[in-house]
Order: structure tokens, then C-alpha cells, then sequence
């Protein structure tokens, strides 16, 4: 068994928060999760270093804690780098069921492409196919299919699975995660703790709308989509949703790493959609207060971070049937399946007619308060540590 140079952790330790090297390009929740907990636990006394690196360094470090395992190349170098350093080491996969959600991702972008140049009855066979499970999705002449399964190579899964195994410990941000770790990628391991996401109350509770109608000049009542314009999240399938219906929508992130995406969903919605490339947090939280629906029908998240901020301020929520999102959001959202644009557009409609005083999103934001906080993430977070150090 390897030995670790490790000190109690009884009294201060030492631990570098690794996400991968172009982490401070891309933002994201992970990124969020690392500052959140890195602050937590040096309030508790540690003595804690962010390191966006695929080689960190981190000889004085005794614990290293490596967040998503997707960003493979990363992965595979920070791994081998705590491994010959002799570091224990601790992962937050932020793991989701990769082959499906690009084959749903990927196939919902290639049909919305279809649709605006060929036409919407074009398309109505493949959305059939795409809501039954049914279609094969060509990338760069390979195919995959709903199970994730074919041609397409998804071979580094099997790296990403020994190494987990090696790892001392996992640190995944919901049982849901949990379980797709264990059913995509073999893992049997018992050293673990769940650290969900977590909100800070401070920032996003109940803001003020004001201030983001000031800042854009938008008014009225509008649907609500924040994070990266990317097939993954899929806010060109809201837009294809809502096309026949008047209701605004307000994308807000970022679309410089997929640029053709941000102009589907303009084609697609036309004078209803506006973009917002990035607001602070403060304009954000105003935003989420301004919404009258928040939707994220996402085929890539574990979480939807985004929807847990929203629901501070008790927008009603709509959700991807998809991922990990249950877990969280429970009976207190309107869920969709994300490649069925009529089902999303009745959760849309539905979560809109509700309002902000309804029964779902009042019970959820009771819920974020009580469950989802930054203390309990790193309480989990700490809590793994000691079980890996001791």
C-alpha cells in the first residue's frame, strides 16, 4: 500500500483545489463549487490554493482534491502528477452519463440545424425519432445512439474509470451522480461522501428586479435561461419550443465558444430572444427576480447551479428530465424531457401560468435554505478528507 506524507487533520491542513487548465476560460459550476468551498474551509482554519492547472504543483500540499474527471487530457496529468509526488488524492467527478448526453445534445443541435434551412415539416420525422430514443447521431462519421453506444469513441471512458479507482476517495454531488458512476464507469469503491451544491443566500435571495430592468430596459415578464449558449444546454430547443408562443426570452452567458449555436436560437426566435453575454452576480441574482420562469432543459448537468440561484428568489423552475437534476428539484419544479420541445413548452407554459407565490417554488426555496448551502458542501467536503487522512 502506497504511504502518504500526510500530517493529522486534526489540526490545519494543507490541500490545493485542482480544476482542469482552461477552467477560468470556460466558468462554469465547478469552477463556483471550488471557490465556495475553498472559502469555507479556510474560515475552519486550512490553509487552501486554487490551482486551474493540468500539472499542479503541489509538493506542500497534503491532500489534493481534483474537480470533473470529464476534461479527460486534464484528468489523466493531474492524477499521474498526485501519483508521483506520493499525494493523496480526493475527486469531484461531476460526472454525467457522457455518451447519452451527447448523442442528445449533438442530435438536437443537427435537427435544429435541419429545421431552419430546410423547414420546420422537415424535421418532424427526426423529432419523433429524438423523443422516442430512437435516432443515430452521426459526428465526424461516427455513430452513436441513445445508450451512448456505437461507433463514436468513448474509449477514454475506461482510463477515467481505473483512475477513480485509484483515487482515495469520490466526491460526487448528489446519490444520482453517485449511481452513474457506478453504472458507467464500474465504480464499487465505499470511501465517499455526497457534497451537493450549494447557494449563497446572501447573494441571491429574494433580490431586487429592479435593478436588472434598469440595467436592460427590459420590463415585462420573460423566460430565463443562465449559463454557456451551448448545444449542451439546449436553449435552442426552448427556443424551438416557444417559437409559436409570445413569450420573451432572455439568454444570459456566454457564446464565444460556439458562436453558430447563439445563432440558431436567434434564427429559431427572432425579436423574442435577447442575449446577455455576462452579468455580475449582483445583475444576475436581479435577473433570476425579473424572470417569470427560470428553465435550464439541459442534456449536460449535473446540478443546474443556475436553477438553485434561481429559485432563491422563487421563480418557478422548469428542469431537464436528463440529468442529475431530480435530486435537487424533487416535485417542486415543472421537468421536461430535453428532446421533446412540445413537453417542454406545456412545463414552460405551465411553470408561467403558476407564478412566483405558487406551491412548487415556494416549497423549493424553503428547501435551497435548508439543504443546499455551501456550509453542508463543505461539512461533506471536510468530513472525506479526514476519512482519507486518518
Amino acid at each position: 500500500m502506497r504511504k502518504y506524507n500526510t500530517q493529522p487533520c486534526s489540526t490545519k491542513v494543507r490541500i490545493v483545489l485542482v480544476n482542469h487548465g482552461t477552467a477560468s476560460e470556460w466558468g462554469g459550476g465547478d469552477g463556483v463549487q471550488i471557490r465556495e468551498t475553498a472559502k469555507r474551509l479556510i474560515q475552519r482554519g486550512h490553509a487552501v490554493s486554487i490551482q486551474n492547472s493540468d500539472r499542479p504543483n503541489i509538493d506542500s500540499a497534503d491532500i489534493v482534491h481534483i474537480f470533473n474527471c470529464r476534461v479527460q487530457d486534464s484528468f489523466f496529468q493531474q492524477i499521474e502528477t498526485c501519483q508521483n509526488a506520493g499525494k493523496p488524492v480526493v475527486v469531484s467527478p461531476i460526472w454525467i452519463s457522457i455518451g447519452r448526453a451527447i448523442w442528445g445534445s449533438r442530435g438536437t443541435y443537427a435537427i435544429l440545424q435541419k429545421g431552419i434551412n430546410q423547414g420546420e415539416e422537415s424535421i418532424q420525422s427526426d423529432l419523433k425519432q429524438l423523443r422516442n430514443r430512437k435516432l443515430i447521431v452521426t459526428i465526424n462519421q461516427q455513430e452513436i445512439n441513445s445508450h451512448g453506444l456505437g461507433t463514436y469513441d468513448l474509449d477514454w471512458q475506461e482510463k477515467v474509470s481505473e483512475l477513480l479507482r485509484q483515487a482515495n476517495g469520490l466526491l460526487p454531488n448528489s446519490w444520482l451522480e453517485l449511481k452513474a458512476i457506478q453504472t458507467d464507469l464500474y465504480w464499487s469503491g465505499d470511501n465517499y461522501e455526497i457534497a451537493h451544491y450549494g447557494v449563497d443566500s446572501s447573494i441571491f435571495l429574494d433580490a431586487d428586479p429592479e435593478l436588472f430592468r434598469r440595467h436592460t430596459g427590459i420590463q415585462g415578464p420573460f423566460v430565463l435561461q443562465a449559463g454557456r449558449i451551448e448545444a449542451g444546454k439546449n436553449q435552442a430547443m426552448l427556443c424551438w419550443a416557444l417559437k409559436e408562443t409570445n413569450l420573451p426570452i432572455v439568454l444570459i452567458g456566454g457564446t464565444k465558444h460556439w458562436p453558430a449555436y447563439a445563432e440558431i436560437c436567434k434564427a429559431i426566435s427572432g425579436d423574442k430572444l435577447t442575449i446577455i453575454d455576462h452579468l455580475p452576480q449582483n445583475l444576475l441574482a436581479s435577473a433570476y427576480a425579473a424572470a417569470r420562469v427560470h428553465c435550464l432543459a439541459s442534456w449536460m448537468d449535473t446540478c443546474g447551479l443556475v436553477s438553485l440561484e434561481a429559485g432563491l428568489s422563487g421563480t418557478p423552475l422548469v428542469g431537464s428530465t436528463f440529468g442529475h437534476e431530480l435530486e435537487y428539484l424533487q416535485g417542486d419544479a415543472w421537468l421536461a424531457d430535453p428532446g421533446d420541445p412540445e413537453n417542454l413548452r406545456q412545463a414552460v407554459q405551465n411553470a408561467w401560468n403558476a407564478g412566483h407565490h405558487s406551491d412548487r417554488p415556494t416549497r423549493l426555496k424553503k428547501r435551497i435554505l435548508s439543504d443546499f448551502n455551501w456550509e453542508k458542501t463543505a461539512d461533506a467536503t471536510e468530513a472525506l478528507y479526514k476519512k482519507v487522512l486518518n
